[in-house]
């Protein structure tokens, strides 16, 4: 088992370096001159060709490809991903101050979503077929076909706007955070409740289920009892899916609730085209999607004997 799980984590390691070797040439093939922009925000429309030369030159961009990203991932991997071309900070002060409200964002997000997708599913699988399991599937056919976007205006309308018990956006509290977590909780929780709803119907389907119901137990009890644990591997590599895709969900909701957090600062990178800092925010984004995906994986190795004498 445990060389499998090292195994994993090289592969895994092999697959960042991949995926950061992918990122890195795609920005850099962006259109765009990385010396010409700093040498116009420091001279403006005075710079000239000769200083534009000399900042590449002391930036390196002159290399031969490969040695730029060798010395960029190098960096990389010690901490240091370079300065900002828009604010002029190093990009790992501006990870430290913004990736605890990522971190917040991603952590209420993902507990409300894990909640809400056992809750909603278990309820339809009780009501098998009820009016409570169409309504909640109509509900998540809903919940996943609604851009993130359009739910955060719509929470800010209703409950900021209109009856005015949230704010509409910044930190002020933990009331502050209610529609940012709704918001990007949505999505994922719609997906994972019809994933619990349909496991547990196939679950129910299966001898141990008949079991149950021969020593008398109510739908209710095997479910929770029986079919529940037996779904737990499918449920945890699927919600570790849609965790990372948070992330992206992220991006559109601190946009919108104006959180200062590594979505926004991706944005602004975009937007002002800070090259260097697209580059670590991708790369961030790279190693949080392995890494989590792994950890899930291994969560479920550890929580299914079956696996544990599979791969062992």
């Amino acid at each position: 088992m445990w060389r499998n799980i090292l195994r994993r984590v090289a592969l895994a390691c092999l697959l960042v370096v991949a995926a950061s070797a992918v990122t890195f040439g795609l920005v850099t093939a962006a259109p765009g001159n990385v010396a010409a922009l700093i040498a116009e925000r420091a001279a403006g429309p005075g710079a000239d060709a000769e200083m534009i030369k000399k900042i590449g030159n002391e930036l390196g961009l002159y290399d031969p490809l490969p040695v730029r990203y060798g010395r960029w991932l190098l960096s990389a991997v010690t901490g240091d991903f370079g300065v900002s071309l828009r604010t002029g900070k190093p990009i790992s002060e501006e990870f430290a101050s913004r990736l605890p409200m990522t971190g917040a964002l991603l952590a209420g997000g993902g507990v409300l979503a894990f909640v809400l997708s056992l809750g909603l599913g278990l309820a339809g699988a009780i009501s098998n077929g009820g009016p409570t399991d169409r309504l909640l599937h109509g509900f998540s056919l809903i919940g996943a076909s609604t851009p993130n976007f359009f739910v955060a205006a719509l929470l800010v309308i209703l409950f900021s706007v209109m009856l005015g018990w949230v704010p509409t956006f910044g930190v002020s509290g933990f009331t502050s955070w209610l529609l940012p977590w709704v918001t990007v909780a949505l999505f994922p929780a719609s997906v994972l409740s019809r994933v619990v709803r349909v496991n547990l119907q196939e679950v129910m389907s299966r001898p141990f289920a008949t079991t149950g119901f021969a020593k008398g137990y109510t739908r209710t009890n095997v479910l929770v009892r029986e079919a529940l644990p037996n779904i737990a591997v499918p449920f945890l590599t699927t919600f570790g899916a849609q965790f990372t895709l948070m992330m992206i969900g992220a991006i559109v909701v601190e946009t919108v609730f104006a959180l200062r957090g590594i979505g926004a600062f991706f944005i602004d990178a975009i937007r002002f085209r800070d090259f260097v800092g697209m580059q670590a925010v991708l790369l961030l984004f790279v190693v949080f999607f392995v890494f989590v995906n792994l950890a899930f994986d291994i969560i479920c190795v550890f929580a299914d004997p079956r696996l544990r004498r599979t791969r062992g």
